[in-house]
């Protein structure tokens, strides 16, 4: 801003020769900068009210909003599966939305169509709660679809009073051979972490490092139903809730593989990103080879270590 004080400044004649003649022009200094400068301010700030503005929905899209949310909950009371489903995954969808941010890397790899079995890395939390978010968050990014995609979950949390129906209903079914061939025959995608229960209540000096693979019953499964084996790796979820001491003797007594001991019971709002890894393709439909199997699932160990890995390497922090 100019100071008031200042002196006015002096027009001056500006002169230059141009074929013996002697032209001479009046030069104004800054006024045409300070006009042009007024004008593009005048211009940026139009455009940022514009902008500011379409963040605001119309009451339009508010009231269809309203109304929608009240449908789906008339339908869920009803008894509506679909809508109930809908319903409970409200709350996962805005916490991957604007509490982790979730992003998914790599989707095109996932197969469109067919049973697939994914294959993930899990958090040291007592709740898998990256199960349902990564079933969201593969189904989303895949623009949706006919197919469902089941967290495979360890059986106790299912028999939790609360938990175990929410869970129920949005497809979670229990970590059991003759579940897994159910949702496979249906064409449909199976969320599981090979880890097993070792990898509850893993400590917060183990993320981010496999325990041994130990449902090798899944994995023949999947080659029995020809299903592609899908390595997808979560970064982010492991720091979202550390744990820093874990008591396996208090976990027995309350059924539970270990009890882990976070420093908040709210899970931190780190930045999630999902890395979906190429297929790993099964041996050939019907083989049942102890040997094969067991290669089969140090490779998937060494892919899916390789890509939780590579996504560490390539996030920029923690919290973006």
């Amino acid at each position: 801003m100019a100071d008031r004080d200042a002196p006015p400044r002096v027009l001056r004649m500006a002169g230059s020769r141009r074929g013996g003649r002697v032209t001479r022009r009046l030069v104004i200094p800054d006024v045409t900068r300070r006009l042009a400068s007024l004008e593009r301010q005048v211009e940026e700030a139009l455009a940022g009210a514009g902008q500011s503005a379409r963040l605001l929905p119309p009451l339009e899209t508010l009231v269809d909003g309203f109304l929608h949310a009240y449908d789906r909950v008339r339908r869920a009371v009803s008894g509506e599966r679909e809508a109930a489903r809908e319903l409970i995954a409200t709350p996962i969808d805005l916490l991957s939305r604007w509490w982790w941010r979730v992003d998914v890397i790599g989707i095109e790899r996932l197969p469109a169509r067919g049973p697939v079995l994914v294959a993930a890395n899990r958090a040291g939390a007592l709740l898998p709660y990256e199960a349902f978010v990564l079933a969201r968050s593969l189904d989303q990014a895949s623009a949706g679809g006919t197919r469902v995609a089941h967290p495979v979950v360890d059986g106790w949390l299912l028999e939790l009073p609360l938990a175990g129906t929410l869970a129920g209903v949005l497809g979670a079914i229990p970590a059991t051979a003759d579940a897994l061939r159910r949702a496979l025959a249906g064409g449909d995608v199976a969320i599981s972490f090979p880890e097993g229960p070792d990898s509850v209540a893993k400590p917060v000096g183990r993320r981010y490092r496999l325990a041994p693979f130990g449902r090798a019953a899944l994995l023949r499964v999947a080659v029995e139903a020809g299903a592609p084996i899908v390595p997808v790796a979560v970064i982010g979820a492991e720091e979202a809730q550390p744990v820093l001491w874990r008591s396996e003797r208090l976990g027995r007594l309350l059924g539970l593989p270990a009890l882990p001991v976070p420093p908040a019971i709210v899970p931190l709002p780190t930045k999630w990103t999902i890395h979906v890894g190429e297929p790993l393709e099964p041996p050939a439909r019907g083989s049942r080879d102890r040997q094969l199997m067991r290669g089969l699932s140090a490779r998937l160990r060494e892919r899916l270590q390789g890509l939780v890995s590579d996504g560490l390497n390539r996030r920029r922090g923690l919290f973006v």
